[in-house]
């Protein structure tokens, strides 16, 4: 049988109630850490699953992720049934390069119950405080690219694949009636096809900004021309996001997971980079909507889900924009505007009927001004919490 156990510390001590708080460490538990949302969210049109086999490289610890940090998945028990489950996330990297002192959570899915939270939040607080980390933030995952927070506004639109999750309204609820506050808003914006087509001007001024600054944007026709490339857009995602206080450095193992999840959901036509000369100074990931194929396949991925999956990316006229990174000496040179005129023309060009532009933090200032400038509307935020401990 396959072992799913993950060391641990011993457990922090247990809440005085009927709740029961337990670390996976069994295939059954492992199984149900992957089923229990689905459960819960079987009702509802708007949530899409993880894939299994992704969240088991977490409970085996085969994610990159435990190259140098730590982290335990738990489930939540109220009389022998699953009420929630939740992880706890020491990232000891990011903590050494930004000077923090951070826990955080993650998976957190929970019925609506505040005794249950309240046990949750009491246990990642003594787990925390075990291992002199001093402030608990999430639900925030392994890196920029596993998706943030907690669905504050927009319940009746789908969560984006599984680049941010969908979550029932009474998460925020949980969160601050346990104790938590605001630490930031990320924010989703929909791109209506009329209103994609750029004025003359705008396109004048991208001609000009191309010539200026030497720059080019080639096509990628194929997988293998995108593979190419694909580990210097993550050296360039390590550069051009040393400014932003969510940021660490992905290693080079994190990039290669990264890529393989890259070549099964996006369209080459669709990654955008930015040369100036011979070196590439910025891109920007669009990919196929997926969510559709996603949520049938349930979070398997045989066979027949992935023939589902590769059918949707053919025929999908809806669209995702997740990923942007520009060197930040060419970002007031006009560069993010051309990285999101060059993904529109091509969003065009397929017959986009809309396109979601999402994970956009309230504080870039650009990214939401070009958002803006392609008549995007924002439709969607998600907030990550943080309480001091």
């Amino acid at each position: 049988m396959r072992d799913f156990s993950i060391p641990a510390a011993e457990p922090a001590p247990q809440p005085a109630t009927d709740i029961q708080i337990s670390a996976v460490s069994s295939s059954s538990g492992a199984a149900e850490f992957c089923a229990f949302p689905r459960r819960l969210y079987a009702d509802c049109p708007y949530y899409v699953p993880w894939f299994d086999r992704g969240l088991k490289r977490v409970i085996t610890r085969k994610h990159s992720f435990f190259e140098h940090s730590e982290a335990c998945c738990y489930l939540v028990r109220r009389d022998g049934a699953t009420v929630g489950r939740f992880a706890l996330l020491e990232p000891r990297r990011f903590n050494q390069y930004r000077n923090r002192r951070d826990a955080r959570f993650y998976f957190f899915d929970l019925i609506n119950d505040t005794e249950a939270a309240t046990a949750v939040f009491d246990f990642a607080s003594r787990w925390a405080r075990e291992r002199g980390l001093t402030r608990l933030i999430g639900p925030q995952g392994f890196s920029g690219f596993t998706g943030a927070g907690v669905l504050i506004d927009g319940f009746d639109k789908p969560a984006a694949m599984t680049m941010m999750n969908y979550t029932y309204p009474y998460y925020r609820e949980l969160l601050e009636h346990a104790g938590f506050e605001k630490y930031k808003d990320f924010v989703s914006a929909e791109l209506v096809a009329a209103q994609f087509e750029p004025s003359l001007k705008q396109q004048r001024v991208m001609e000009l900004v191309m010539k200026r600054n030497r720059f080019t944007v080639p096509e990628f026709r194929s997988r293998k021309a995108f593979r190419a490339v694909a580990v210097e857009i993550g050296r360039i995602y390590n550069r051009s996001w040393e400014d932003h206080e969510e940021f660490v450095p992905l290693t080079e193992r994190e990039l290669a997971e990264l890529v393989d999840d890259l070549m099964l959901v996006t369209d080459p036509g669709l990654i955008k980079v930015i040369r100036r000369d011979e070196q590439i100074v910025g891109f920007i990931l669009g990919f196929p909507d997926l969510t559709r194929a996603l949520q049938r396949a349930g979070g398997r991925l045989g066979p027949l889900q992935l023939l589902r999956i590769l059918r949707e990316k053919k025929r999908t006229r809806t669209f995702i924009i997740n990923g942007i990174g520009i060197l930040p000496q060419y970002r007031n040179q006009g560069g993010t505007a051309l990285l999101f005129s060059t993904i529109e023309k091509s969003l065009r060009d397929r017959g986009v009927i809309s396109a979601e532009m999402t994970q956009i933090a309230e504080t870039t200032e650009l990214m939401l001004a070009a958002m803006r400038d392609l008549g995007g509307r924002v439709y969607k935020t998600h907030r990550v919490y943080q309480k001091q401990l």
